[in-house]
């Protein structure tokens, strides 16, 4: 290992013993399992954020990852993961939202790539039943009056620009629709 390289693998170590001590011992098995199928990628940290996204974190998310978000998203009845992840060597970021079957490993359904907003990008929960803007974008058959029937995934860049990601029972996959310039 070069010299440049020596102090990734505790910095790693050190992010990864971070998020992990913050979720129960199930959720920390599954976070660990979904980070082998992104190899060099950990979960975003709080201090990897910008200054002022830091401040709006601790305030607003005192308690919660705001890099994880856990719930159903597809129905089923098994939890999923969003999760925030971050390349160790570069500065690429993605967003992606994984699918845990109860009878099957968890496979991703959507990636994003947010390399440029990560540092003021953070998740939070949508819960099943709101209604998100531009509804026409949602398909009525598939959503009530423009409604969740499953949690979705609230992803802000800077307090400004917001999209929710939700599951379309029709289509059968991850849609995104931009509720917030």
């Amino acid at each position: 290992m070069t010299r440049h390289y020596r102090w990734i693998l505790p910095l790693m170590a050190v992010v990864l013993c971070s998020v992990l001590a913050s979720a129960s011992d199930g959720q920390a098995d599954e976070i660990y399992t979904i980070l082998k199928q992104f190899p060099g990628y950990h979960v975003l940290a709080l201090q990897e954020r910008d200054s002022g996204a830091r401040a709006y974190i601790a305030q607003h998310f005192p308690k919660a990852n705001p890099s994880i978000v856990r719930a159903d998203f597809d129905g089923d009845g098994q939890e999923d993961y969003a999760l925030l992840l971050k390349h160790a060597k570069s500065a690429k970021a993605l967003l992606v939202v994984v699918l845990c079957p109860a009878d099957a490993e968890c496979k991703t359904a959507y990636k994003m790539d947010v390399s440029e907003a990560y540092r003021v990008t953070y998740l939070s929960p949508v819960p099943v039943g709101s209604r998100v803007s531009r509804t026409e974008v949602m398909p009525r058959n598939d959503h009530s009056a423009g409604r969740l029937k499953s949690v979705g995934i609230r992803v802000t860049y800077g307090e400004q620009a917001e999209v929710v990601l939700y599951w379309n029972s029709k289509l059968r996959k991850i849609q995104k629709v931009q509720t917030s310039d």
